[in-house]
């Protein structure tokens, strides 16, 4: 009851008491009842225990209908407090039901005040305490870019984004096309222009998806853009109520064109295109400004979802996408009902194509290997890039000048399907100094696993050190020969001096298939594997082990170099035998900020590589240099100004087709370790690895060419450093031939401390063993015969190498077999992408 109810209540009362007193005696007696539940009736601090409202005395209705039986209020003061005997239980019932569902009632107008106060005061108090920042200082953080530089501090390339695209933002609304802002509208919030920054309709939707386990919905292109601004996207009320009120605050202080403006240039669209003008750029090679209504349809679809709906990926999504844009755009006017069912979804432009503008092939490459090393050492790609922070590489610009040199003079000309790459690397440190993976963008042949052929046989020499086997043994080079079970034969033209007796040195720099695998055949093929591991090869290759088949077992053909490593890879463990060092590849040096300062320092910390002592591990890699000093020379790859260098050269047939898929030289000196490797691939997958007269690539060749050009531009100016003398382990020296001396092979031959060899089953770059017919002067790779190798053409021991002509040399070059030829071949097949 109010305070007028009381008052007229009061004024009532009194009125009925100056009434009383003018009555006479007989008429007061008649009257006492009547004032006794007047009286009843305002009494304001009784309680009604049948409805417990005041409200309803005074009002008109009997007795009867509050519940009274006698005419007494039985939670009057004046009652005589006598129980109401005739009240029955089922109106108590009633009663108590009533005053249940009142409180209900009451709690529910509460709660439902308390819904609207609340969150009211929340969204005011929240609107003064946040911040919205500026679209022009949200564009600045987003122009910012990640700046890769050389070693020296010179710029390689800067990059906006973690894909290698540069963004570029629209200064003014005007530049992007009318069909493109309406199709946006129509897309995403077509209402834009007059909503408050929120939907209504849009927040219940999402908060109900909330509450039955589903996500969002409902976002306007305020709400899209706080979003895309502030870099929450986590799927919680708390985060969309902010975001609301981020929005509403946003579109009360800045115009809509500013926001449109500033939600184009954030959006993300797919195929790494931030904004609207990466955007057209990329699907349809356009500037913003030029796009119709169908290829702004395309665009504006692209941002609900920037892979599934690109035309390129899922066409059906990608129509109807589409049809619904350009519907939407029809329903408001913003095209014609006739231009809707004209228009025709037009083609996109290939995938990432537009990537490689002002960009290299080869700085992309180097571009993900840093974000990959960094990514190990917890940076995300995100704040790399929008942290504007610069990274300082491993790489010399003069290194990784020289290896694009080398490359192009000397590939110059030859089938375009051969795929070189080139890695270089810093033997102490393991720091890269030049990459060069492909001139495709995405394609990464440096870190391809590929078969290394007879480049991988001074593990075998390393594994047989280890285990006090010198440089002086001999071993029987001789061919054909059947070792374990197996025949194995040596390349057309390759003999030791003495066949039978056979030292590592002579073995290693002719090449010479039988003596390694003798030589496996004595230290076992698992010791072989773990000197390459222990010299930096990885112990496992996209999860599986690299140097075995995949039960484990280490076959054979490791002595060959049967099984795939990456050029990355090898140049780094031939730098661990330079030193006696291992140290993991690196590509960062150091992290900055904005201004310059160092934010992190990345350093290497070698570690003895071959032994427990460092002495001995350095000594073990001296020996193994020692074996391969007169490669070079034997290969006509020697260095300028007679500068050491060990080196070997490797091959690797295609299968069962008589031809070379693989072809590499690695080598080092004292300040560089570098491995250059090749294939050739056509649209089927790897193809036979041919130069441009059709002739077999060999590794001292097309390789050989391009190592000696990089690794003598790289050291010119640099002192001739020598490499240390090697202590002799074992046997050093071959001993001269003497009428009675004994084959140190002949001899019975020590049991095999490997598992148990079998024939590995058939797969790619594997080699038949059934003997191919070649033409003439035309013989397979160095790595024939065996296990894992081809049957060669038998030597004829009449013919020495001098005799043989330059197509039947094995390891050799002639610098006049590379005459000029329009290439013909198809652009390789990716096997690496990223």
């Amino acid at each position: 009851m109010g305070v007028t109810g009381i008052v007229a209540g009061g004024t009532a009362a009194a009125g009925a008491g100056a009434a009383t007193q003018a009555m006479g005696p007989a008429d007061r007696a008649s009257e006492l009842l009547t004032h006794r539940s007047e009286q009843g009736a305002y009494d304001y601090y009784s309680s009604d225990h049948h409805d417990g409202d005041q409200d309803h005395y005074g009002d008109g209705y009997s007795d009867e209908d509050y519940g009274y039986v006698d005419g007494y209020d039985d939670g009057d003061p004046d009652d005589d407090g006598s129980p109401d005997d005739e009240m029955s239980a089922a109106r108590a019932r009633k009663a108590r039901r009533a005053r249940i569902w009142r409180r209900i009632r009451r709690t529910c107008y509460v709660g439902a005040a308390l819904m609207f106060l609340l969150p009211t005061v929340a969204f005011v108090v929240l609107y003064f305490q946040i911040d919205v920042k500026s679209p022009a200082k949200v564009a600045r953080e987003y122009n910012t870019s990640l700046a890769l530089k050389y070693n020296d501090g010179s710029l390689i390339n800067k990059f906006s984004e973690a894909d290698g695209a540069t963004r570029v933002l629209i200064e003014d609304l005007g530049k992007v096309s009318k069909d493109m802002r309406n199709a946006t509208l129509a897309a995403e919030s077509a209402n834009f222009y007059s909503n408050p920054g929120f939907s209504p309709l849009g927040i219940a939707r999402a908060a109900w998806k909330q509450l039955t386990g589903g996500q969002g919905g409902g976002s306007t292109i305020t709400q899209q853009y706080v979003k895309l601004s502030t870099g929450k996207d986590d799927h919680t009320l708390r985060r969309k109520f902010t975001e609301v009120v981020r929005a509403f605050k946003l579109t009360n202080q800045y115009s809509k064109d500013t926001i449109l403006k500033a939600y184009l240039n954030t959006a993300y669209y797919g195929r790494g295109a931030h904004g609207i003008h990466n955007a057209a750029d990329a699907y349809f090679d356009k500037l913003p400004k030029d796009l119709n209504a169908a290829e702004s349809a395309v665009l504006a679809g692209m941002v609900q979802l920037p892979k599934g709906n690109d035309p390129r990926i899922n066409p059906d999504q990608a129509q109807a996408r589409w049809d619904y844009v350009v519907g939407q755009m029809a329903d408001n006017g913003w095209i014609t009902k006739q231009q809707q069912q004209t228009l025709q979804m037009p083609t996109t432009e290939p995938r990432f194509a537009w990537r490689g503008k002002g960009v290299t092939a080869n700085q992309l490459l180097i571009k993900e290997q840093v974000l990959l090393e960094l990514e190990k050492a917890g940076y995300t790609r995100s704040e790399l890039s929008s942290q504007g922070l610069q990274v300082v590489t491993t790489i010399d610009p003069k290194a990784q000048q020289a290896a694009i040199d080398a490359v192009n003079t000397v590939m110059e000309g030859q089938p375009d399907n051969i795929n070189p790459a080139l890695v270089a690397t810093d033997p102490e440190s393991g720091a890269v100094r030049a990459y060069y993976g492909s001139d495709v963008v995405g394609i990464d042949w440096a870190n391809t696993p590929q078969e290394p052929g007879s480049s991988f046989k001074p593990f075998v020499t390393l594994a047989g050190l280890k285990q006090g086997k010198g440089l002086g043994e001999t071993y029987d080079g001789s061919s054909p020969q059947t070792i374990m079970g197996t025949k194995y034969v040596n390349a057309e033209g390759v003999r030791c001096d003495r066949p039978k007796h056979c030292g590592v040195r002579e073995a290693t720099t002719k090449s010479v298939n039988t003596a390694f695998v003798r030589m496996l055949e004595q230290f076992g093929a698992s010791k072989v594997a773990e000197a390459a591991y222990e010299a930096g090869i990885p112990r496992k290759t996209n999860g599986k082990p690299t140097l075995a088949n995949s039960d484990g077992v280490v076959q054979a053909g490791i002595a060959l170099g049967a099984y795939p490593v990456s050029p990355l890879n090898m140049a780094n463990a031939y730098g661990a035998l330079a030193d006696g060092k291992r140290a993991e590849p690196r590509f960062v040096a150091k992290v900055l900020d904005g201004e310059g300062e160092v934010v992190e320092n990345f350093g290497s910390d070698p570690e003895s590589a071959f032994s427990n002592s460092a002495q001995e591990s350095k000594n073990l890699a001296a020996n193994v240099t020692e074996s391969m000093l007169k490669v070079a020379p034997h290969s006509n790859r020697a260095l300028d100004q007679g500068r050491p260098v060990a080196s070997k050269t490797g091959t690797h047939q295609l299968r069962d087709t008589g031809h070379n898929s693989k072809a590499w030289m690695v080598g080092y000196t004292p300040q560089l370790s570098a491995a250059v490797a090749m294939g050739a691939n056509n649209k089927d997958g790897q193809a036979p690895l041919l130069d441009s007269n059709g002739s077999d690539v060999f590794g001292a060749e097309l390789p050989g060419a391009i190592w000696q050009k990089f690794m003598n531009s790289y050291h010119r100016g640099l002192p001739v450093e020598q490499f240390p003398q090697p202590e002799p382990i074992g046997q050093f020296r071959t001993p001269p031939p003497t009428p009675t001396q004994p084959s140190t092979s002949s001899q019975p031959p020590t049991a095999p401390t490997s598992p148990t060899f079998s024939l590995p089953p058939t797969r790619s770059g594997m080699m038949s063993d059934t003997r191919p017919a070649y033409p003439p002067g035309r013989g397979p790779g160095e790595n024939c015969g065996g296990l894992f190798g081809p049957p060669c053409r038998y030597e004829d021991p009449s013919r020495s190498s001098e005799q043989r002509p330059d197509s039947d040399r094995n390891e050799e070059y002639n610098e006049q077999r590379r005459p000029e030829r329009q290439a013909v071949r198809p652009s390789p097949t990716p096997t690496n992408e990223y």
